[in-house]
């Protein structure tokens, strides 16, 4: 015969069910650190954290792993609409030095400075064109050359 008084049985019964409920607890926790640690890859490979790119057919992640480790060097990115895009590693002032070098090499020389844009012209002195820069990020900047000029 069960000589347990309905107290016991309550309290046998609260105890299992703390049980579950810590069980319970620990799995979905875990559950939800395990989908956070995959999001995180997923976003941090895929740098989904970087900005949009000036440029259409280039992802971020393809303009990423061009110009890792690429310090003080123009990397091509793509042509799209006339225009050749390139990316350089380092600061603005490094940046416009480089790409005046680079012009310099191919026969043109720097005419000014507008802006984020520089304006070249042949050393023949009747064809000018205009390079256009801009911040992608903090350590990036993105150049759109016209067609016309390779490097």
């Amino acid at each position: 015969m069960n000589t347990e008084t309905l107290s016991e049985i309550i309290e046998k019964k609260v105890k299992r069910l703390k049980t579950i409920t810590k069980k319970k607890f620990t799995v979905t926790t875990l559950g939800i650190i395990v989908l956070l640690l995959v999001l995180g890859l997923i976003y941090y490979n895929l740098k989904l954290y970087l900005p949009d790119l000036p440029v259409e057919g280039v992802t971020k992640k393809e303009a990423y792993e061009k110009i890792f480790n690429r310090h003080n060097a123009f990397v091509y990115l793509h042509n799209r609409n006339g225009y050749n895009w390139y990316i350089y590693q380092g600061n603005q002032k490094d940046g416009g030095t480089e790409l005046i070098k680079q012009f310099n090499t191919l026969g043109w020389r720097f005419k000014e400075q507008m802006g984020s844009g520089y304006v070249f012209m042949k050393e023949n002195g009747k064809d000018e064109l205009v390079v256009g820069s801009q911040m992608w990020t903090s350590k990036y900047i993105i150049y759109q050359v016209p067609d016309e000029v390779k490097f």
